[in-house]
């Protein structure tokens, strides 16, 4: 682990003399979703309508420096997260894929345009076989104490393995917002997944096609002098991820989380499929570009 550690941190020192502007690729994304709750709910609210639509933009970057040195780094807009921003040095040798970088949470709260914070993943990969990853993001700082403070936290884990033309995978993730909104209230935006997801794929074919069976707890608490109401959606959900190279160089993906059945709990039990004829969803379209196919010699000149 030391001379992992030691490689990625000499890799990033030399990173501006050996990188190369078009082993870039770039990439943009919008969604829009009516599962979610409103950043600014209130704690007397215990109805849900789906009637509010939440959006969001986000654009990344993704870089392959050497065989076993790769980079990405990106501004996200969520939901729960709010604004978010990191970059991860990624570093492979044979079974394992080590990444370390920093995470930031950006102008979420006027007291604090910015919040510092670290990304890391660990990946152990027996190839062909099965595959066991790990990934947190976190903020730095474990108290909050003036209006406004906020801590982002993001936690995933999934265990794998290959079959003919798919790859299959449970998976288990959480993220959390927690910020001091008021002298005596502390508010907390929580989603918990648990999923079976299949990537299916076939040789030479320019597309992809990956399906996920989900349960997700979405939940918003309100805490004050040590008392806690909580808010709480739980859903049975069906994604479907497209993802198609229209040239050798840009690809285009989409995806759409549909809510089977939704339910209420905690302060919002008796609830069930609210929403516009009952259907909530989560979409997200993005198109992403190869910059070095893109800007391949004798294409321009």
């Amino acid at each position: 682990m030391k001379k992992i550690l030691s490689t990625i941190f000499l890799a990033i020192l030399l990173l501006p003399s050996g990188f190369q502007l078009w082993a870039i690729d770039i990439g943009g994304e919008f969604r829009i979703e009516n599962l979610a709750f409103k950043p600014d709910r209130s704690q007397s609210d215990t109805t849900f309508s789906g009637n509010d639509l939440l959006y969001g933009f986000s654009v990344y970057a993704t870089a392959q420096i050497t065989d076993n040195f790769a980079f990405e780094s990106g501004f996200f807009n969520d939901d729960i997260l709010r604004n978010i921003s990191y970059s991860i040095f990624n570093y492979r040798e044979k079974f394992l894929n080590i990444g370390v970088g920093p995470f930031f949470g950006f102008f979420n709260a006027t007291s604090t345009i910015l919040k510092s914070g670290i990304s890391t993943s660990i990946r152990l990969e027996l190839p062909g076989i099965a595959f066991l990853h790990f990934r947190s993001d976190s903020t730095i700082g474990g108290r909050l104490i003036e209006t406004g403070d906020y801590i982002q936290e993001r936690n995933d884990i999934a265990l794998g393995y290959y079959v003919k033309n798919a790859i299959c995978s449970f998976n288990l993730g959480s993220k959390k917002f927690t910020q001091k909104s008021s002298q005596s209230l502390e508010t907390v935006d929580s989603l918990t997944e648990y999923s079976f997801k299949t990537e299916i794929f076939e040789k030479n074919t320019p597309y992809t096609i990956t399906l996920v069976f989900a349960y997700q707890s979405l939940g918003k608490s309100f805490i004050a002098s040590g008392t806690t109401t909580k808010h709480t959606l739980d859903s049975i959900i069906l994604k479907t991820d497209i993802n198609i190279y229209i040239t050798e160089y840009i690809q285009f993906y989409t995806n759409l989380e549909s809510s089977i059945y939704t339910f209420g709990q905690d302060s919002l039990l008796g609830i069930s499929n609210p929403g516009p004829g009952g259907y909530l969803f989560r979409s997200m379209t993005g198109i992403k570009m190869n910059l070095d196919r893109f800007i391949k010699p004798g294409r321009f000149f």
